[in-house]
């Protein structure tokens, strides 16, 4: 896909507000739904909306929360003072796997099939997932799910939970410890979670989650670390306090990630920055908000490549994966026609030429 293709898709659309168009009851109201335990096929989750939404609450800070966030962080800081004077290398090794099994429950599980469906998975693969999550401590599938939604739902708008707008800190961090916004709540009681409530796997880890992540996530590591040789303290603030820091940055970078992967397709100097001699800066992370279905869309400012597509690509071969879908070339194009020809408009005109990959490569052997 051409990069001016991408580049033209992401200066007409991506600052746009977009809103949900159905409404259902989410967990914190009443017992959801769960009738059957088929997950129902994947949906189109967003809107486009004519004009920016704006809020009628003003919220502060939650100033528990920031006192949480700091004894978290000093630990994680002593955690990683110990990983270069007193922890065994067996640790920092336990502590780096722990960190990707994590990474793997966030990405391919929360964000890529939760709450954007870009593919189907069985009852096994989900509870992996699911479980994988839940060792990362920060609360329900179905939370995060709905909340990053709402996020995508709303970018760069008051409603937006962490909206660019205000700046990269707030986006990343401060955002994190806001009191409660109602208009957000509203937001997320009316969004489209049908899929969400119907999953068994996300209600037993939503339900259960307290029950189960004190053992899960905290116990079993850091006896682990114990087992293999060190000492309670380097387990506790090694395989827990950085352990849960590293996941907790990774999570929130998930919604940040736009400001510092992306490239603004309005402002020809959003590039220069001291950034680029670090990582590569592009309009991935714009064409995501775009087209959040496709598959190939990574977390942190890649497009189909980075080690998150890569266990995805492997689960494919596995057969555990089903249905991954993308867009082609071709249907970007067809979808820019339609858009001209009829006055549709664009997102909705994309979103008809969604397409599984089995559909997009039988659509190229026909073309060749």
């Amino acid at each position: 896909m051409s990069v001016r293709i991408i580049k033209m898709l992401c200066t007409q659309m991506i600052f746009k507000g977009i809103h949900a168009d159905n409404v259902s009851p989410i967990f914190g109201n009443r017992l959801p739904r769960f009738c059957s335990g088929v997950v129902p096929s994947k949906q189109t989750f967003t809107k486009m909306s004519g004009s920016p939404e704006t809020k009628a609450f003003k919220v502060g800070v939650h100033w528990l929360k920031v006192l949480f966030q700091i004894h978290l962080h000093l630990g994680g800081a002593y955690g990683l003072w110990l990983v270069f004077t007193q922890a065994n290398f067996v640790t920092t090794l336990l502590c780096s796997f722990f960190v990707f099994l994590g990474m793997i429950g966030l990405t391919l599980g929360c964000h890529r099939l939760w709450a954007h469906r870009t593919y189907e998975a069985g009852i096994v693969l989900r509870t992996v997932l699911a479980a994988l999550y839940t060792f990362t401590c920060q609360g329900s599938v179905y939370d995060w799910a709905v909340t990053h939604r709402v996020h995508h739902q709303n970018h760069g708008t008051p409603l937006d939970p962490f909206n660019y707008k205000k700046g990269t800190f707030y986006c990343h961090v401060l955002s994190h410890c806001m009191e409660n916004d109602p208009d957000i709540d509203r937001k997320k009681r009316h969004g489209e979670t049908k899929d969400l409530e119907e999953d068994n796997v996300l209600w037993y880890q939503h339900w259960f989650f307290w029950f189960v992540m004190p053992i899960w996530g905290l116990l079993l590591p850091v006896n682990l670390g114990m087992t293999m040789g060190d000492t309670l303290t380097n387990s506790l603030f090694v395989l827990g306090f950085l352990r849960l820091v590293i996941l907790l940055h990774m999570s929130w970078a998930v919604h940040s990630a736009f400001l510092v992967w992306g490239l603004d397709p309005k402002d020809r100097k959003s590039g220069e920055t001291w950034l680029v001699f670090f990582i590569t800066k592009s309009l991935w992370p714009q064409y995501h908000y775009l087209l959040p279905w496709d598959y190939k869309s990574g977390e942190f400012g890649t497009y189909d490549s980075g080690v998150c597509t890569t266990v995805f690509k492997i689960l494919a071969v596995l057969g555990l994966v089903e249905k991954p879908t993308t867009i082609s070339s071709g249907g970007v194009k067809k979808a820019l026609a339609a858009a001209v020809e009829t006055g549709k408009p664009l997102q909705e005109c994309l979103n008809a030429h969604k397409a599984t990959v089995k559909d997009v490569v039988e659509e190229s052997q026909h073309n060749s």
